[in-house]
């Protein structure tokens, strides 16, 4: 890692840090290292004295209201990937963590975005690539990637797992892209489903000539990287049979369960294939790969109802993917924050599926019940509840002894619980009593 490179990114400019969360308190702390005297602005929308406390204690640094902060002031603003961007906005000065990241680091990283599947596949890859390289996990995984750069070597690797705000404007690509899918989702951030998906795209855009992409076979960009391996087409899996192109490998052992994260195996099996790790190698990592937390996990049986914990579940094609995956569901409990997206795959599917027990919950379970009701689409298996606690007790009552009852919400958490982990847990607690 070259730090006199990385220096002359800062040294001399004046600079504001927009949003002081997580990532803008990473990005003050590479400041200082580099820069320890240089002045320093934070914008915040909300300033406290604890905000100020903690500004004031990496110095010369000063807190300013987002409303009062002239941003043409600024020769760099290092924005918070959750930050809007008001329309009409000159954003010539605007930059951000990954955005730098990349433009330094690009040749040594994998970078992996999709609406669902990227924390599990990036996880997949750092686990493959680990293998033979000391490999970092980054990015909207919960790791800051300023955090590793005082330990990045040359040869080391990096897998990045990178939302739609982290790539928006950005000029850079990784040297390795994944583009798994795109679905309806963060509709309150961008001005249409299109600008969602094309900010997801800059994951490959700016790749340079020969720089190896993975993209979803439905995705609408495939057209432009005629040369991309294809998820559906050529990387795919059939049980415990994966398939790139013409290669064939069986999986003998993984705790993955469900034909998507077979999928997302396979892809994690073609990066690693292409950065020179073995299939022996691939197997080891494969069989140890300890899978997420709220993502199809399975918590355990009681009462002889086994449960699954699929919190991370907040569209409607994520929860058809965990039934599918799931054969042996019997009841499934969906409903969170209404963010006003769209669930008629969901609702047909369920229409559909009269044998699957539906307990639909808060604000967005009960408007998907009553959109299936006015449909004329509900039948006996269908049930509302208030809440969570409410909604395992509905499920157990109709769970049969050896089958699944899983909560995949197909919606935010936000109404109710800090976060999806917060949700899952909680459900953890609920079903096994622990």
């Amino acid at each position: 890692m070259n730090r006199d490179a990385w220096k002359t990114e800062f040294e001399g400019k004046r600079i504001l840090i927009w949003g002081f969360g997580r990532e803008g308190k990473s990005s003050l702390r590479w400041i200082r290292s580099l820069c320890p005297d240089l002045p320093v602005d934070i914008a915040e929308g909300n300033v406290t004295e604890s905000l100020k406390e903690s500004a004031a204690s990496f110095g010369n640094t000063r807190v300013l209201s987002q409303e009062d902060t002239d941003f043409s002031a600024y020769d760099m603003i290092l924005k918070s990937p959750g930050i809007v961007i008001p329309r009409g906005m000159d954003r010539s000065n605007i930059t951000q963590q990954t955005h730098l990241f990349l433009k330094h680091h690009a040749f040594q990283t994998v970078g992996v975005t999709g609406t669902k599947g990227k924390s599990t596949t990036t996880s997949l890859v750092h686990a493959v690539l680990s293998a033979k390289y000391h490999t970092h996990l980054i990015g909207n995984i919960g790791i800051p990637c300023f955090d590793i750069l005082e330990e990045l070597g040359d040869e080391d690797r990096c897998a990045f797992e990178v939302s739609c705000h982290q790539l928006e404007d950005c000029p850079y690509s990784p040297h390795i892209a994944v583009y798994l899918n795109l679905y309806e989702e963060h509709l309150d951030h961008y001005e249409s489903f299109q600008a969602y998906g094309d900010a997801k795209a800059n994951v490959f855009r700016h790749q340079k000539q020969g720089e190896p992409a993975i993209l979803g076979k439905d995705l609408p960009y495939v057209s432009e990287r005629p040369d991309a391996l294809l998820i559906g087409r050529d990387i795919t899996a059939e049980g415990s049979l994966l398939r790139v192109k013409d290669r064939t490998l069986n999986v003998p052992e993984t705790r993955l369960i469900g034909h998507h994260n077979m999928v997302n195996l396979a892809t994690a099996w073609a990066i690693g294939s292409a950065c020179g790790i073995t299939d022996e190698q691939f197997l080891q990592a494969a069989a140890s790969f300890t899978p997420l937390h709220h993502r199809l996990e399975y918590l355990g049986e009681k009462d002889g109802i086994r449960f699954v914990n699929d919190s991370i579940s907040t569209i409607g094609q994520a929860s058809i993917a965990a039934v599918e995956a799931l054969p042996e569901t019997d009841v499934i409990l969906i409903g969170g924050m209404d963010r006003g997206i769209e669930y008629h795959e969901l609702e047909e599917y369920l229409h559909a599926h009269p044998q699957l027990t539906a307990v639909f919950m808060y604000a967005t379970g009960k408007r998907i019940y009553e959109e299936l009701k006015q449909a004329g689409m509900t039948h006996e298996n269908m049930h509302v509840c208030e809440d969570l606690a409410e909604a395992v007790e509905c499920g157990k009552q109709h769970c049969r002894k050896g089958h699944i009852l899983l909560l995949s919400p197909a919606a935010s958490s936000y109404d109710h619980f800090k976060n999806f982990e917060e949700r899952g847990e909680v459900f953890r607690r609920m079903v096994l009593g622990s």
